[in-house]
């Protein structure tokens, strides 16, 4: 765990598995998040790849603004870009020095230790690609490896001109291993306005399932508990909705009871 004061999004806390614990919740969260008993989830969408030892997690708000972090047992990657400010508009990357690939952002993650070099390739093989030019799309990143940080985000002077940089400082500010949806407030970003916790004692005992699974999850594959789901889910859910949550957590190790296989949807 490595702590960093900066001006404009305060206290960022980074640790490894508070990270890749965040990020399966968060997915989970995603795909329960119309048929269980909570308000608010920390992604408008999400996409899982690997597992809680090396993985990545691509979260984006429906609008065309994401981020994607991935790890490895080294230590974390993360890239966000949003609308209009990509490795070409924000890292400065000229078109003749397109390539598709890693090289496109690197400029995001400046010092990128040898160690890590694997979870950025898997994060760059993420991030959207400009239909234009072809070019990977990131404007800011970060890296953590052991007790050491870097990148871009770290070096934000005016965080107007730093498009993307409040979507990874969350992965800073997380709550009890918690990614929390970002504030109406952080398209000005500074301390205490970037990300919030949205505290309805209603919604405790699903976010309490969902930690206990999300932990069960860490040690090794698990179900929900029938108990588990009926704290969790609304009283009558869409069967639609069900089904998709299955398809989608059991990509993650998660299943319901009796761990029923779930067919892909057909093409």
């Amino acid at each position: 765990m490595i702590e960093r004061a900066t001006p404009h999004f305060g206290r960022l806390v980074f640790d490894r598995d508070a990270i890749v614990r965040a990020a399966l919740r968060a997915y989970v969260e995603t795909y329960l998040k119309r048929i269980a008993r909570f308000w608010y989830p920390a992604s408008d969408g999400a996409e899982w790849m690997g597992d809680p030892k090396r993985g990545a997690i691509y979260n984006d708000d429906g609008e065309g603004n994401y981020e994607v972090v991935a790890w490895t047992e080294a230590g974390v990657v993360g890239l966000a870009c949003e609308i209009g400010a990509g490795s070409i508009e924000q890292l400065g990357l000229s078109l003749d020095a397109v390539t598709g690939g890693p090289d496109d952002v690197r400029g995001a993650v400046p010092g990128l230790p040898a160690e890590l070099e694997p979870a950025f390739v898997v994060a760059v093989g993420m991030l959207d690609v400009g239909e234009e030019h072809g070019e990977r799309r990131a404007g800011v990143g970060f890296w953590l490896h052991g007790d050491r940080v870097g990148g871009t985000l770290l070096a934000v002077d005016d965080p107007y001109r730093a498009h993307g940089a409040v979507r990874l400082a969350a992965w800073g500010l997380l709550y009890n291993g918690r990614l929390l949806p970002l504030s109406c407030e952080s398209y000005r970003p500074r301390p205490g306005w970037i990300v919030t916790y949205h505290d309805r004692p209603q919604d405790a005992p699903a976010h309490a399932v969902i930690d206990a699974v999300v932990d069960r999850r860490l040690a090794g594959p698990t179900e929900f508990t029938p108990a588990e789901l009926e704290t969790l889910l609304l009283p009558t859910p869409d069967p639609k909705r069900v089904r998709g949550a299955q398809r989608r957590l059991q990509k993650v190790g998660i299943t319901w009871p009796g761990s029923p296989e779930i067919p892909e949807e057909p093409t």
